[in-house]
């Protein structure tokens, strides 16, 4: 576990902070009280000695992938890096997918985990590759409506089909919110049915 600060709501209770707490590992809070590890250039270098593997790189802040990430700053995405953000609420949408898209990765992605409200994502699904769709685990998991999904379902169907899922959505009640699902079980994921970017 690297380790965080929280900055929105779809944090609040995030799925690594309870396991490095199993562990025993205090990683989270303001960087004065909590010890880092950040990602450095040792890390670029490995993504770049594997190219035969794909390295999602997801982040809640990719208004600083210009500063952090060693290939914005050249320009030359190598095809094996993804690049997505987690937005769970609309209010982060436009900020956040503005920043992404800023970025040219060969696939460039979204994940609507956890997803706490309705998110209108027409105006930026052309140019993304995928979009990950899933609620909140562990024992305080708040609620994920089925109309929230069906929503990002059909968005994602009108541009292209990127909607990735693990679930038949026919099993989603019509409405309300989703059983709540244990930590073991996977996120609605996928395969993407379109590559590449524009």
């Amino acid at each position: 576990m690297a380790g965080c600060l929280k900055v929105s709501q779809e944090c609040k209770h995030g799925y690594a902070e309870g396991i490095a707490r199993r562990l025993g590992q205090r990683v989270w809070g303001p960087p004065a009280t909590t010890p880092r590890r950040l990602f450095g250039l040792e890390h670029w270098h490995v993504i770049e000695q594997t190219p035969w593997l794909n390295w999602l790189l997801l982040t809640k802040r990719p208004e600083h992938i210009e500063r952090f990430c060693l290939w914005a700053a050249r320009g030359d995405w190598p095809d094996n890096v993804w690049l997505g953000t987690s937005i769970g609420l609309q209010q982060h949408a436009a900020p956040r997918l503005d920043a992404l898209l800023a970025h040219p990765a060969v696939v460039r992605f979204v994940s609507c985990e956890p997803l706490l409200g309705p998110l209108a994502l027409g105006p930026w699904l052309p140019r993304l590759q995928w979009v990950i769709c899933g609620g909140e685990s562990g024992p305080h998991a708040r609620p994920m409506w089925s109309q929230w999904a069906r929503s990002l379902r059909e968005q994602c169907q009108a541009a292209g089909g990127r909607l990735l899922d693990g679930r038949t959505w026919d099993e989603l009640p019509p409405e309300g919110p989703l059983p709540h699902m244990p930590e073991a079980l996977p996120t609605l994921l996928g395969e993407a049915r379109q590559g590449g970017h524009q």
